[in-house]
């Protein structure tokens, strides 16, 4: 049983980092694109939209 907890826990932490860093990357190509001129501000962004997404789940 514990096992298969972990291995849930796993791959859920593995689709989270991906959906990550496919959100940063499109950040970075917001930026490239001329969207957004500060990373910085691309970053803030990204916080509050998971912090929000994680109050609302």
């Amino acid at each position: 049983m514990a096992v298969a907890l972990k291995e849930d826990f796993q791959r859920a932490l593995d689709e989270q980092t991906k959906e990550i860093r496919e959100l940063v990357m499109a950040g970075l190509e917001q930026i490239k694109e001329g969207k957004s001129k500060d990373f910085n501000t691309v970053c803030d962004r990204l916080e509050r939209k998971y912090r929000d997404e994680a109050i609302s789940n």
